[in-house]
């Protein structure tokens, strides 16, 4: 009743003496609180984000977010009253609409960073065009290798194979470098700068072509091109599309090449065996149509689409399934039914039927990965909440490690990487943490038990740790980061100042090469006893949480936009 009442006069009564002053103690009053919100607001929000580093930089911006936006409201509140004291009714709220509507005007919603930072682009920006299959031009058969400083020899193109999700070993290291890394980024050859449609893959390399995923309009497309110069090979489509507020839209697994074919599972898992030379289809599965249930059901659970990559081993492709949740738990001593099977699946890599199909866990967004623990080879599985290791000839569950994890929530995306024998470190993000794990025979089972966990190390959120000898690299809550593998010690940690975000990290030789969520590309020396950056490449202008792919002196970087390769310069 005080606001409503501030422009009517005190009568007088009784010979009471009215404050005149009081009006001006009353505007006074409100301009005090504005500043005081404003000030508790400013020292919260610095507070909060000073922790971000030993906290979660996620959940300290959402943090800053809801403080900022009350003390922004009760600030604008003041003013607001004290504009109506003064007979501006409709000032703060035309101002409001006046600032709102002309960044609307000028910019567009672009997305969640990362760490859950609202992205915004401009709406003028023009998107690069998309390349189209078409017939070899006079013009494009002149080129051939080797004919000019900008083009590749046929050596660099023959030492450019990878076979697909990070690396030939899936332990994002690649041993051998044939790349220097020059003092200027001016010395670096920009082969090809095109568009790309939207998704969160990477290329698999062989014989000068390149393969990914990425989302064409309502289509999910299999493309292979030239490395030489962009242009599209051959292109395979499904109808189909993920798309997620928070997570963006199209596929986010990385294709694997095996003996001349390609496999790959788009976001909604739609799995692929073709030609690689010519793009032919061998076979297709849909694996929401085997789980027994579909899109709509499946990304209740599993939120931000299928990212598992296809691993090749004995014969077999493997993939996480997934599945409608069990409604009970089979009886002591006897195995699940087959419906319930859902951690993993193994098809035949000629034809594409079913195997087998192993683990109860349901899925995450790590890919399988291939290793030898406790003297057998085995398939490692993380899982929605669980890391299981698995039999190659029948799936079955050899061991299984708690690793908490909800796939429509805090999320596990990181993929098992090989720690040495016996070995692996897992990393999370979303406030976890990190272990390494041992696996040792138990008679005749096997015991998987944490050698160290640590809640302040190796917090890979999108990515994955990366190991040369006794010592992790790995993106840790937005920094790069090395860490001491036997005793989970940080060693050092990248400033604050030069923070890469929720990128992701290559290991090639002895150079890092990470990939800022911003864009930019970064050269590192992988030394253990301090940070040492030794160059910058510009590269996207825009949200990247793509791997970039290291082929020989190929650097190939894209993200949901924009494919660039890179030709780096002769060791």
């Amino acid at each position: 009743m005080e606001d409503q009442q501030e422009g009517t006069p005190e009568p007088q009564t009784g010979g009471t003496k009215v404050d005149s002053t009081a009006p001006t103690k009353k505007l006074a009053n409100r301009w005090r609180r504005a500043a005081i919100a404003a000030i508790v607001g400013s020292g919260l929000i610095a507070t909060i984000w000073a922790g971000g580093d030993d906290s979660d930089h996620q959940y300290a911006n959402m943090a800053m977010f809801v403080v900022g936006a009350i003390a922004l409201i009760y600030v604008a509140l003041q003013i607001h009253l004290i504009a109506l004291r003064r007979g501006f009714r409709y000032l703060v709220p035309a101002m409001v609409g006046v600032v709102i509507g002309g960044a609307m005007s000028l910019f567009r919603f672009d997305g969640f960073s990362g760490e859950m930072m609202p992205q915004f682009a401009s709406r003028f920006q023009q998107p690069l065009e998309l390349a189209t299959v078409g017939p070899v031009t006079e013009d494009s058969a002149e080129i051939s290798a080797g004919d000019s400083p900008m083009v590749p020899s046929p050596e660099s193109i023959s030492e450019a194979d990878v076979s697909g999700f990070l690396g030939n070993q899936r332990d994002a290291v690649i041993d051998q470098r044939l790349f220097s890394v020059p003092d200027s980024a001016s010395d670096i050859t920009t082969l090809w700068n095109q568009g790309i449609g939207q998704g969160w893959s990477s290329f698999a390399v062989e014989d000068g072509r390149a393969v990914t995923l990425e989302q064409r309009q309502d289509q999910e497309c299999l493309t292979c091109y030239q490395l030489l110069d962009g242009e599209l090979l051959w292109i395979q489509e499904h109808e189909g599309r993920h798309e997620n507020a928070l997570g963006g839209i199209g596929p986010r697994s990385t294709p694997t090449i095996d003996d001349g074919r390609v496999y790959a599972q788009t976001g909604t898992g739609w799995v692929w065996c073709t030609d690689l030379e010519s793009g032919k289809v061998i076979w297709t599965v849909d694996l929401l149509e085997i789980a027994g249930w579909d899109q709509l059901q499946s990304e209740a659970l599993i939120t931000w689409g299928r990212a598992g990559s296809p691993l090749i081993v004995d014969g077999m492709c493997v993939l996480p399934l997934g599945g409608p949740a069990v409604d009970s738990a089979p009886a002591a001593g006897s195995e699940p039914s087959v419906s319930a099977k859902r951690s993993l699946i193994a098809l035949d890599a000629e034809t594409g039927d079913i195997i087998w199909r192993a683990g109860d866990g349901q899925i995450s967004y790590a890919s399988p990965t291939l290793m030898t623990l406790a003297g057998q080879r085995q398939i490692v599985s993380v899982n929605e909440a669980t890391v299981t290791g698995h039999a190659i000839d029948d799936g079955r569950v050899l061991w299984d490690f708690v690793w908490p994890g909800q796939s429509n929530g805090g999320a596990n995306c990181a993929s098992a990487i090989p720690a040495g024998p016996d070995r692996f470190v897992i990393g999370k993000g979303y406030g976890g943490g990190s272990a390494l794990v041992s696996v040792e025979a138990d008679g005749d089972a096997f015991k998987a038990t944490p050698v160290w966990e640590s809640s302040s190390v190796l917090k890979t959120k999108f990515t994955h740790a990366c190991i040369a000898g006794d010592v992790a690299y790995a993106i840790s809550n937005g920094s790069l980061e090395a860490v001491d593998v036997a005793t989970g010690e940080s060693l050092w940690r990248q400033p604050r100042s030069e923070r890469l975000g929720q990128g992701q990290l290559m290991l090639v030789g002895d150079v890092l090469v990470a990939q800022a969520e911003t864009g930019q590309v970064v050269f590192l020396d992988a030394i253990a006893d301090h940070y040492q950056p030794l160059l910058t490449l510009p590269a996207m202008d825009s949200k990247t949480w793509n791997i970039p792919t290291v082929a020989g002196r190929h650097l190939l970087v894209r993200n949901d936009r924009q494919v660039i390769c890179f030709l780096m310069p002769a060791k």
